[in-house]
C-alpha cells in the first residue's frame, strides 16, 4: 500500500513539475513578445509611426523618416521646429528602458530637447537637456506606447531637431 501511495505522490510530483515549467515557458514566451522580442520597436516594419507628420519635415520625402535604416546619410531626416515636438507612435504597448536617437551631427552641433513617453492620455519627461551626435537614454522598465520628442531651442547653428535614426527597446539586465 506505501509503494503505491509513493508511486502517486511520485506521479502528482513530476505532473506538478512538468505544469510549473509550461507555465514558466508560457510566462517566458509573453514577455518576450511584451518586450518586442528586445527589437527596435521604433522601425517601419513594425508598424511604428510619426503621428506628427503634418507639423514635421523630411528631407528626402519618404526616405527622410528617422524609423529608417539610412543612417549613413546626412541627406535625410526627420526635422522639426523649434517649439514643435516629433511624436512616435507604437502599434501596440511594449515593456522598453532603452532609448536611442541618432541627431545630424555633420558638425559640432548641440541639441535642446526633452523626451516623453507616452501611455494611453499621459506623458512621463525622460529627459531635458543638451544632446549631441549619437545619444542613448536608459529609463526604469515599463510599458510605453509612444514616444515625443520636443524641439525647445533648436540647435548651436540653427533653430530645427533633426533626427537622423531612433531605436527604442528592451535591454535585459541594464544595470542603473
Amino acid at each position: 500500500m506505501s509503494s503505491k501511495l509513493f508511486e502517486i505522490f511520485t506521479l502528482l510530483l513530476l505532473f506538478n513539475v512538468s505544469g510549473s515549467q509550461c507555465c514558466l515557458a508560457r510566462q517566458a514566451k509573453i514577455k518576450s513578445i511584451i518586450r518586442g522580442y528586445k527589437k527596435n520597436v521604433l522601425h517601419q516594419c513594425n508598424g511604428a509611426l510619426i503621428s506628427s507628420k503634418i507639423l514635421n519635415g523630411f528631407l528626402g520625402g519618404n526616405n527622410g523618416s528617422c524609423l529608417r535604416d539610412t543612417i549613413y546619410t546626412l541627406f535625410t531626416y526627420t526635422w522639426s521646429s523649434t517649439g514643435y515636438s516629433i511624436t512616435f507612435d507604437l502599434t501596440q504597448k511594449y515593456e522598453l528602458n532603452t532609448l536611442k536617437i541618432w541627431f545630424w551631427d555633420g558638425d559640432n552641433r548641440f541639441y535642446k530637447i526633452q523626451i516623453y513617453i507616452i501611455l494611453e492620455s499621459s506623458e512621463t519627461q525622460i529627459y531635458d537637456n543638451f544632446v549631441q551626435s549619437v545619444f542613448t537614454i536608459y529609463f526604469p522598465d515599463q510599458m510605453v506606447k509612444g514616444f515625443r520628442i520636443l524641439n525647445v531651442a533648436g540647435n548651436t547653428y540653427n533653430s530645427y531637431l533633426h533626427l537622423i535614426k531612433m531605436e527604442a527597446y528592451y535591454k535585459e539586465n541594464l544595470l542603473k
